[in-house]
C-alpha cells in the first residue's frame, strides 16, 4: 500500500495542484505558571506551518483544531478545552490563531493531589499527513512550595452531615477535610467523648492516631476508624492536630446512639400526617394498644435521640382516650419554624414500656 506522501505527490502530477505534507504546530507562550491562588487565564497563540511539494494551482488551505487538554507528564487527562479553533493558512502555508485558555482549579487541586509539579497542554490541528500538535508546559508553583501549613480542618461524617443518629449495631466514620499549602507529613489522632460524659462537659479520650504524607499543596482527607457506639446516648468526635502546629482548635461534631428496644408493640398512628405542620387545632390520633393503661405524647428535636436524650414536650392521656390535642402548656415548648419528632407510647400499670409508635416529622409554624 502507497504511503499518503507517495499518493498524494502522484496526484500532484497529475493535476498540477500544490500538495502540503506534514504540519508543523507551534505555541507561544510555550511555558505557563500556575497555582490554586492563580489560575491564569492567559492568550495563546496557536501556529501551524506546512510543508508542501509541488507548487502550482493550490488555494489557501483551513486547519481545524476540536479540543485542547490539559494532561499530567505522565498521560492522565484531567481536563479538555472544548473549544475549536480554526487556522487560515494564505499562499505561505501558514497561518496563527489566538484562544483564552483558563485552567481549571480543580485541575490544578487534582494534580497536586497526584503529586505532579506541571502539566501539559497539547492542540492537534489536522488529521492524517496533515496533522500536528504543540504543547506548552504548565509549572504549578506558590501552594506547592515551602514547609506544611495548614490553613482549615473541617470535619463532617460520611454522608456530609454534622449530625448524625446511629440505631443500635449501626457504624458510622468521621472525616476531615484539610486546605493545606507545602509539602510535609500531617500527623493527628481521633478522639471521641462518649456517654455518660457528654451530659454535662464531655471527656475526650484518643481512640485513633492518623499520619499521612502531604505533597504540593490542595486538599486532602482523614477518615476515621468506624466510631464507638456500644452504648446509647450521645457522642461527640473530633480531629486533633499534632503536627505541624496549627493556631485553631478542631471542630467538634456530632453522633447519637439510639437504645436497643425492648419487645414492645407497634402502635399505629391516624393523624396527623407525615410532615405536618404543628397547629393549636391539629390532633393526635392512633390504635389502642393492648395492655395500656395511659399514654404519653413525646416530642423531640431533631438532633437528639428518644431515649438517650428527654423530649422537649410531652403530654399524658388516659387510656380510655384515643386521641388529644396539645395542651396550652406543652405547647410553650416548641419554638417556631422548627423540625420536629413526634411518638406515642403505652404503658402498663407497672409503667413498663408496651406499645411504641415509629417516629414522624413535624414542623411548627
Amino acid at each position: 500500500m502507497r504511503s499518503w506522501c507517495a499518493i498524494l505527490a502522484i496526484a500532484a502530477c497529475g493535476l498540477g495542484a500544490q500538495v502540503r505534507a506534514a504540519s508543523a504546530v507551534s505555541v507561544s507562550p510555550s511555558s505557563l505558571t500556575a497555582s490554586l491562588q492563580s489560575t491564569l487565564p492567559t492568550v495563546l497563540t496557536w501556529t501551524v506551518k506546512l510543508n508542501f511539494v509541488a507548487v502550482t494551482g493550490a488555494g489557501p488551505l483551513t486547519l481545524s483544531s476540536p479540543q485542547a487538554t490539559v494532561s499530567t507528564p505522565g498521560g492522565q487527562l484531567l481536563q479538555t478545552v472544548a473549544t475549536p479553533l480554526t487556522v487560515h493558512l494564505g499562499m505561505g502555508a501558514q497561518g496563527s490563531v489566538t484562544e483564552i485558555f483558563t485552567l481549571s482549579p480543580a485541575t490544578v487541586a487534582a494534580a497536586l493531589r497526584l503529586g505532579s509539579g506541571s502539566l501539559v497542554l497539547s492542540r492537534t490541528f489536522g488529521a492524517g499527513p496533515f496533522g500536528g500538535t504543540a504543547t506548552a508546559t504548565i509549572n504549578l508553583g506558590g501552594s506547592g512550595a515551602g514547609p506544611l501549613t495548614l490553613s482549615r480542618v473541617s470535619l463532617h461524617f460520611e454522608d456530609r452531615s454534622f449530625v448524625r443518629v446511629l440505631r443500635a449495631g449501626d457504624s458510622a466514620v468521621a472525616i476531615a477535610e484539610i486546605n493545606y499549602s507545602g509539602s510535609g507529613v500531617l500527623n493527628g489522632f481521633w478522639e471521641v467523648a462518649t456517654p455518660p460524659s457528654t451530659q454535662g462537659q464531655p471527656v475526650f479520650v484518643p481512640f485513633a492516631s492518623a499520619s499521612t504524607n502531604l505533597a504540593a499543596g490542595g486538599l486532602s482527607e482523614v477518615t476515621s476508624p468506624a466510631l464507638p457506639s456500644a452504648s446509647a446516648g450521645n457522642y461527640f468526635v473530633r480531629f486533633r492536630v499534632r503536627t505541624p502546629a496549627v493556631p485553631f482548635e478542631g471542630l467538634v461534631i456530632r453522633y447519637a446512639v439510639e437504645a436497643a428496644e425492648t419487645a414492645t408493640l407497634p402502635i399505629e398512628t391516624i393523624s396527623p400526617a407525615e410532615h405536618a405542620t404543628l397547629h393549636a387545632d391539629t390532633r393526635f390520633e392512633w390504635r389502642p394498644t393492648p395492655g395500656a393503661v395511659a399514654y404519653r405524647l413525646e416530642f423531640y428535636t431533631a438532633d437528639v435521640v428518644p431515649g438517650a436524650d428527654p423530649p422537649t414536650s410531652g403530654q399524658w392521656v388516659p387510656a380510655s382516650e384515643r386521641g388529644a390535642f396539645l395542651s396550652t402548656l406543652a405547647q410553650t415548648h416548641f419554638d417556631a419554624a422548627r423540625l420536629y419528632r413526634w411518638r406515642i407510647i403505652a404503658l402498663d400499670g407497672d409503667s413498663r414500656v408496651v406499645g411504641r409508635s415509629a417516629l414522624y416529622e413535624l414542623t411548627t409554624p
